[in-house]
């Protein structure tokens, strides 16, 4: 490696007096080339190890390891906890691998309603029904990164899998029934555009049939006049949900 960064710096020189447009030589180029494939190799392999170092503090915990960086933790019959470790190199020093933890809760019965209604195939732990990256949940309350440097790779990771455990463990077991479900949709914890399709598949599996419907209503009014795709997706679904609603008549029948 040492000679082709020399070689780069000596092809450069050569070339320093030269018309600007036989600068790009295929020499030079090479050289940074063969440069920007070592440092993406670099990259990978330093985020793969983070992510390998904290493998059985998470699996101590209770975390069963599935596709990439996500991880489930199992809460409930049909309810599972989960986590999924975001990382970013970018504007960190080489070697260096930045993790974020998100934490969610996913309730299959909801996540069944929401795929049908949006004519996708059902997944089984993806995505949660609700999550936010730690940070928001811990006291401080606020975006929380481990970064991870060769050489503090293991206090780091011991580090990271603590705070999951504490606050993220504690968020998850806070979301186990329904009702806290609905609640935690409401106070504004996650993402709207996630929000918007599920408060009103939560209230149709609580059998809140006049409340599904009305939170459907205030996701349509929300959207106004907006014709993107994000709008036209989530009327094509109020359009599928409202098909699985019983009409108001049928409603009435069934009050008396």
């Amino acid at each position: 490696m040492l000679a082709d960064v020399h070689g780069a710096r000596s092809r450069a020189h050569l070339v320093a007096a030269a018309p600007a447009h036989r600068v790009l030589t295929t020499s030079s180029r090479t050289g940074a080339a063969r440069t920007r494939r070592f440092a993406t190799l670099a990259a990978a392999v330093t985020k793969h190890t983070s992510v390998e170092v904290v493998l059985p503090l998470l699996a101590k915990i209770g975390f069963k390891k599935r596709a990439g960086y996500l991880f489930t933790f199992d809460l409930a019959p049909d309810v599972l906890g989960s986590l999924g470790l975001n990382r970013a190199t970018r504007h960190r020093l080489p070697g260096e691998v930045e993790i974020n933890p998100v934490v969610g809760v996913r309730f299959q019965a909801v996540e069944r309603i929401v795929a049908q209604c949006r004519a996708e195939k059902f997944h089984p732990y993806l995505p949660p029904t609700i999550s936010s990256p730690i940070g928001y949940l811990m006291p401080e309350k606020k975006y929380k990164g481990w970064v991870f440097t060769p050489g503090h790779l293991e206090e780091v990771a011991t580090d990271m899998a603590g705070a999951i455990a504490l606050h993220g463990l504690a968020f998850m077991r806070s979301v186990v029934d329904l009702g806290a479900l609905r609640h935690r949709l409401q106070d504004g914890l996650g993402f709207e555009h996630q929000r918007v399709y599920r408060r009103p598949a939560a209230a149709l599996v609580a059998g809140e049939i006049q409340q599904a419907r009305a939170l459907l209503d205030d996701g349509l009014v929300a959207l106004g006049a907006r014709t993107d795709a994000a709008a036209a997706e989530f009327r094509k679904f109020a359009e599928a949900f409202r098909s699985r609603l019983p009409s108001s008549l049928a409603l009435r029948r069934l009050e008396i």
